[in-house]
């Protein structure tokens, strides 16, 4: 942190000075032989320069904390959920979306042999998306990938506005052989 401070004060001097040179050389050349004008220019100068870096500097920070804090808060469609996670971050690791619904199944605990199960296809195939999800991602194992959504979806966790907003596992992750809702007999009431 030390550092960024001593960059900054170097870099303002540095403008200040720039500043004044220009004004004393151009705009004020009989000035350059009074050292109390120049001293008081410089000083004018460097807490101009000073000032407008630090409404920059308060500016850029509240700006990306409100776009960590934007990336974190679910939108108002956008429920607190470990699907929520995947798709958010799927564009940014660049997961395709099979890679993305078997990143959802990895979150949610399922094995390597269910989740080919689920999805219609081989074994080997769920191994190898495992294996791009993990250097697309940058976590090394269905462990770091478990905990990085688990410590996201605490991060969202807020008080649920409207308890209809959990998100439906059937429009997210189609299934082969998995039954429509339409498909699905209503269940009749026990009297």
């Amino acid at each position: 942190m030390s550092r960024i401070w001593v960059s900054g004060i170097l870099v303002v001097v540095a403008i200040a000075g720039l500043k004044t040179f220009v004004v004393v050389n151009f705009a004020l050349p009989e000035a350059s032989s009074n050292p109390a004008l120049i001293s008081g220019l410089f000083a004018l100068f460097f807490a101009l320069t000073a000032a407008v870096a630090y409404v920059s500097f308060t500016q850029l920070r509240a700006h990306l904390e409100n776009l960590r804090k934007e990336k974190l808060a679910p939108g108002a469609s956008e429920p607190v959920a470990k699907e929520t996670v995947i798709l958010r971050n799927a564009p940014h690791w660049g997961l395709s979306q099979a890679e993305a619904d078997v990143a959802i199944f990895v979150a949610k605990g399922f094995s390597n042999g269910e989740i080919a199960d689920m999805r219609g296809c081989a074994l080997a195939t769920v191994k190898t998306q495992l294996g791009r999800i993990y250097s697309k991602s940058g976590l090394a194992s269905r462990y770091q990938l478990i905990a990085f959504v688990t410590d996201e979806v605490c991060s969202m966790v807020q008080e649920p506005e409207d308890a209809s907003a959990q998100i439906s596992t059937r429009t997210v992750l189609p299934l082969s052989g998995r039954k429509k809702p339409a498909d699905i007999p209503a269940q009749s009431q026990v009297a």
